[in-house]
């Protein structure tokens, strides 16, 4: 392994999420210290959304199920019974994973931790499904801070492309994204704060 790979960042899971508001609030600011918690309600319209489908999948499989158990003992034979059990089975199995997603996304917690005295920021993930999870990226390890205009596509049917404002760590050829918002002001704290906790100036 040549010195440049061994020094090279690793790339974002964590935290990664780009949108018109906001993820995060500071729950934590002085001291060489910040501290970015989610917003609650952040996940709860999208989890929310994932969880429905997986419970209305879960209803279809079982409806299919009975519905094929009445037409086999009506006369439809096991043929009948044995294809309803299978589907109806499929579509339950499909059911339960979406809806236990769903629950996960609706129960995680983002917390970013930029701690100056341990020269690190750490990006912790937790839920009632996968419990916690941590990455973290040093500070010798980031070349830059900034904020950086991107287009980014929002809307279900009818996708429109929307100017956003990331809050951006530079890390060699990766990129990490803090946070995301369409109006730069809304960023100011985290930028402000996590400039602060890493001495370096804002790009």
């Amino acid at each position: 392994m040549s010195e440049a790979e061994g020094r090279a960042a690793p790339r974002q899971r964590l935290g990664r999420r780009l949108g018109l508001e906001p993820y995060y609030v500071v729950a934590e600011r002085g001291g060489g210290r910040l501290r970015l918690e989610s917003r609650p309600e952040a996940n709860r319209g999208p989890g929310l959304g994932i969880l429905g489908v997986g419970v209305a999948m879960l209803l279809v499989g079982a409806v299919v199920v009975v519905s094929g158990a009445l037409a086999g003992s009506a006369g439809g034979g096991f043929a009948v019974t044995a294809v309803s059990a299978v589907i109806g089975g499929l579509l339950a199995g499909l059911g339960f994973q979406r809806a236990a997603g769903g629950y996960a996304v609706v129960t995680t917690r983002n917390t970013i931790v930029a701690d100056g005295a341990a020269q690190s920021i750490t990006f912790i993930q937790t839920n009632r499904v996968a419990g916690e999870r941590t990455q973290a990226l040093p500070f010798p390890r980031i070349d830059g801070l900034r904020l950086r205009r991107r287009p980014l596509a929002v809307g279900r049917l009818l996708r429109r492309v929307r100017p956003i404002v990331a809050l951006e760590l530079l890390a060699g050829p990766e990129v990490w994204v803090v946070d995301s918002a369409e109006d730069a002001e809304a960023l100011r704290p985290a930028a402000e704060g996590l400039s602060e906790a890493l001495g370096m100036g804002l790009g």
